[in-house]
């Protein structure tokens, strides 16, 4: 009966190993870029929390305004981090498209930041806001998320 559950416990041991193994490789492999998004995905958070609803946004105006300020701050950094124009496919003038998409990202969130400083501003706009620019990252994802290239 013991040596079922030794079993079960070494196995188990052995799994958890290999999968923190795993997981130290790919931390290796992230690119600038996929680092920076990792970033992105942090204040996603903070400011998709912040403007669920009324409460949460009276509440977190102060941590949207500052997660949106960085958000325009990572767009900055993002821009330059060009590698992935390199490897899209079927894109007229990739480089183009990435500034304007990153130009944007970075524009739209310094506007969210400025709109959530605002006292009069409503949870409803600050949410219109942020799903704009939402819809700019499902945008650039569709054109330039190349999964082998860690981003």
């Amino acid at each position: 009966m013991y040596f079922k559950w030794f079993g079960l416990a070494a196995t188990l041991a052995l799994g958890l190993g290999l999968g923190l193994t795993a997981h130290s490789q790919t931390d290796d492999e992230t690119t600038p870029l996929g680092a920076i998004m990792e970033k992105v995905q942090k204040q996603k958070t903070i400011i998709t929390k912040g403007t669920r609803n009324k409460a949460m946004y009276a509440k977190s105006r102060e941590d949207v305004e500052k997660a949106a300020k960085e958000w325009a701050k990572l767009a900055q950094e993002a821009k330059p981090l060009n590698d992935v124009v390199k490897s899209s496919q079927g894109v007229e003038d990739a480089q183009a498209k990435w500034d304007e998409m990153m130009d944007f990202w970075e524009k739209e969130s310094e506007k969210l930041a400025e709109l959530v400083a605002k006292s009069d501003t409503e949870q409803r706009t600050a949410k219109d806001q942020l799903n704009t620019i939402n819809r700019n990252c499902t945008a650039c994802h569709q054109v330039f998320r190349i999964d082998e290239a860690g981003f």
